[in-house]
């Protein structure tokens, strides 16, 4: 395995390559997502132009749970690289330097370190299934037949934490907003000052991944916008079989058992 360090001048990454003398070559790209998202382009460029060798990125080791990255290997530095042995002709480290006024990273690093004409634009990102999960506490009329105390709401909260998704609680505070409803002091991510609006409210949850609450409006814009097994119902004293005759997971508030929400998001398949 040969490292090359560093990509300037007479030593840019074109010139190693146009040799033939690699088949597999690593680029260790100590950088954060960031730069390695405007790297990507680079990367599809290379392997468009060098159709024969076989391009593995090698990531900063934190970036290794989940990666944007198909086939990546991992590595802090270069002697870790070395130690893992990995099968490969060449490693090649890319600084992906920031110096020229007037010119982008991608661009300087094309010339610069690279040797290739130079490019700056985003190859698009993979799909992803969206961990946000609008959560709604409060029903505005008659709340005492339908809002969990603070520490089940807490509870609750925490377990979608757990589940690795984003609460966000979907609750505006309109015209009929019932002031009894103040927010639990926990909650850390809501809408409440945003400009109360129902399209607003249906464009949130149309983006969320899931929909944790009571019967309210924001129920009701879950069921209408959502796949129904991405929907759980917060019961208390009035059952979702007086809304809905689809098969709702449902959850009683009055005796809420930790890490049930948890399980159902985990089991969820995005």
């Amino acid at each position: 395995m040969q490292f090359v360090e560093p990509l300037r001048e007479e030593n840019k990454l074109k010139y190693h390559l146009d040799t033939g003398k690699y088949k597999k070559v690593g680029i260790f790209f100590g950088h954060g997502i960031g730069d390695c998202i405007m790297f990507m382009a680079i990367l599809d460029k290379l392997k468009e132009l060098y159709p024969e060798i076989s391009f593995k990125m090698i990531l900063q080791k934190g970036l290794d749970e989940e990666t944007i990255y198909p086939d990546c290997l991992f590595g802090s530095s270069l002697e870790e690289i070395e130690k893992a042995n990995y099968d490969l002709d060449l490693v090649a480290t890319v600084h992906f330097p920031v110096e020229v006024p007037g010119m982008t990273k991608s661009e300087q690093c094309c010339i610069e370190e690279i040797g290739i004409e130079p490019l700056s634009n985003y190859k698009q990102l993979p799909k992803f299934p969206s961990r946000l999960c609008a959560v709604h506490f409060n029903l505005t009329c008659l709340p005492e037949l339908a809002n969990p105390d603070r520490d089940t709401a807490e509870m609750i909260w925490n377990d979608i934490l757990e589940a690795g998704w984003i609460p966000i609680e979907s609750h505006f505070q309109h015209t009929f907003h019932n002031p009894v409803n103040e927010k639990f002091d926990f909650v850390d991510c809501t809408v409440r000052r945003c400009t109360p609006k129902i399209s607003t409210l249906v464009g949130l949850i149309q983006h969320c991944g899931a929909f944790v609450g009571v019967v309210s409006g924001n129920f009701h814009v879950a069921m209408a916008t959502l796949p129904h097994d991405r929907i759980a119902f917060l019961e208390k004293e009035i059952p979702v079989a007086r809304f809905t005759n689809e098969p709702i997971i449902s959850f009683n508030i009055k005796d809420y058992q930790k890490g049930s929400i948890t399980s159902w998001l985990n089991d969820m398949h995005l």
